[in-house]
């Protein structure tokens, strides 16, 4: 055996075989502790107006509340309302593009510039939009479009669509009656269910087929799967409910009826049973119209129906200048013992400091943290020297502490991260974010997952031998924004670092060291 060779072998002889890693969560103690972690495609959104002439005369932003005026649109509008909330981790905008200067008319070439600009803007910003189109901004049944006009505009739109569907979660079904809401509409299109299953089959030819719609209630959605060759579409209609909490029926959301209970009313059992593989979005009514909110019950819902975002633009003082139910979330104490007692899901180290005494958290706070998905690594194992060539094996396992899964296709990557911050990236093939569900979706107690999956990838013999930082990086699905961490999950672990690069690119979790032998 020559030299090389006998120090190869001593090399691998002292190596232990495999090194195993105990994550753990993030608490209220910790830097940043009390923040929101900004993740993509979840979490609290703005509401906006969206794409219209710069200086045009416009209502104020939510473009529902006519006592406020504002006499020139600007982007720079909802640039900084998103700014504000950054620190609550917000990535979201939900953005009302009105088409109502073209009622009986196709879409101008200045329209459509709007439109697409605006959607560059968000991706400059790490944003993305929860999307809607409409004409009417009121439900005076004057100024609507008829269904040739609809359809129309949507091919129109396709190719912008297509363009910059990177930065669109979700695009809402829209187009009819008041704010895009399915009511209300000039030419009654809302009765017609034959002209609702073509918008919708319209909207989502628009879309990849990876993205969804969302229809109002969930009756609408059931009148466009009866209509002849839509019923597959089902998996890719979800729900937005813009009466969250309000009266006995959501706002209208459900049938009203003495003999309806929440659970038990036919359309909530619906949304209960077909809400994990769908996105949710909702919002309360402005101004605590349906009367006060209460935020343990609110989250106990968002937890049911598996909420990925939310609006923080209603019944909150910061938009309507006093103070609603999201203020009173925002001062209302949540123990770790109330928690448990609305079997809400409980983070490791969420409600306790250092020293493992209990700290109340909010009710914001546990609503922010918890809309859509919140990843927490629990542990991995993996070897703590390979050589290159070889073929490396990690197994982890994550709880997803959220209301929701990870609904867009992302893919799951190993890095390997040299000391001169050259990264290799090992894709993990057959791992799949969208299966890791907070629950098992027909288990009435909730009881929280634990997801076990393993990396198997071969180590280039190129790579640099040496130690080398091993990651967990979970990019947008999306090579247009691979590289920009705003797009990257973030783990909720306080001992799992976020990694990028000194040009400000990848977005990677840390899960230990590695030392790479040639």
């Amino acid at each position: 055996m020559n030299a090389l060779a006998m120090t190869a072998l001593a090399w691998f002889l002292a190596a232990p075989a495999m090194q195993t890693i105990e994550y753990h969560g993030i608490r209220p103690t910790d830097p940043g502790g009390r923040g929101g972690l900004r993740n993509p495609e979840r979490g609290w959104r703005i509401e906006t107006l969206f794409a219209e002439p710069p200086g045009a005369p416009v209502w104020g932003p939510a473009n529902h509340l006519k006592d406020r005026l504002t006499p020139a649109y600007s982007d720079a509008w909802w640039i900084l309302d998103a700014a504000r909330y950054e620190p609550d981790g917000l990535t979201l905008a939900q953005t009302y593009a009105y088409l109502d200067g073209f009622i009986d008319r196709p879409l101008d070439a200045k329209k459509l510039a709007l439109i697409d600009e605006g959607l560059a803007t968000l991706r400059r910003r790490g944003l993305k939009a929860v999307l809607r189109f409409a004409y009417e901004k009121d439900m005076d049944r004057r100024g609507g479009p008829k269904l040739d006009t609809v359809l129309g505009h949507i091919g129109q739109l396709k190719p912008i669509i297509r363009k910059n569907a990177d930065v669109i979660l979700v695009l809402q079904a829209g187009f009819v009656g008041a704010w895009g809401e399915w009511h209300s509409s000039t030419h009654g299109l809302e009765k017609d269910h034959a002209a609702l299953g073509a918008i919708v089959a319209g909207v989502l030819d628009a879309l990849p087929p990876d993205l969804m719609t969302q229809v109002r209630v969930p009756k609408y959605k059931r009148w466009v799967l009866e209509q002849p060759g839509l019923a597959h579409l089902a998996p890719r209609i979800g729900f937005h409910d813009d009466g969250f909490l309000a009266g006995t029926t959501d706002g209208g959301t459900w049938p009203e009826g003495p003999h309806f209970a929440n659970p038990g009313n036919p359309e909530f059992d619906v949304m209960t049973r077909e809400c994990p593989s769908l996105l949710v979005d909702g919002e309360l009514f402005w101004s605590d119209q349906g009367g006060k909110i209460d935020g343990i019950r609110a989250a106990a819902r968002l937890m049911l129906h598996h909420y990925a975002s939310f609006s923080i633009a209603h019944s909150y003082s910061e938009r309507e200048g006093k103070p609603y139910s999201i203020d009173d979330w925002i001062r209302a104490p949540l123990s770790i013992e109330r928690a448990r007692e609305a079997r809400l899901s409980i983070s490791d180290g969420y409600f306790e400091d250092g020293s493992g005494a209990s700290i109340a958290r909010t009710a914001f706070e546990y609503i922010r943290d918890h809309l859509g998905y919140r990843l927490e690594l629990k542990r991995a194992e993996f070897a703590a020297r390979i050589r290159t060539g070889d073929e490396v094996s990690f197994a982890i396992e994550l709880a997803n502490r959220g209301f929701s899964t990870i609904h867009n296709p992302r893919p799951v990557f190993l890095a390997l991260i040299a000391p001169d911050e050259r990264v290799v990236a090992l894709v993990a093939e057959g791992v799949e974010p969208r299966a890791w569900q907070p629950h098992a979706p027909d288990d009435p107690e909730a009881k929280p997952l634990v997801h076990s999956f393993s990396i198997r990838a071969r180590i280039p013999k190129d790579i640099d031998p040496g130690w080398h930082l091993a990651g967990l990086w979970l990019p947008d699905g999306y090579e247009s924004l691979r590289m920009d961490p705003r797009y990257a999950v973030r783990v909720a672990n306080r001992d799992a670092p976020w990694w990028t690069d000194g040009a400000g690119r990848y977005g990677i979790n840390i899960l230990g060291r590695i030392e790479v032998a040639p």
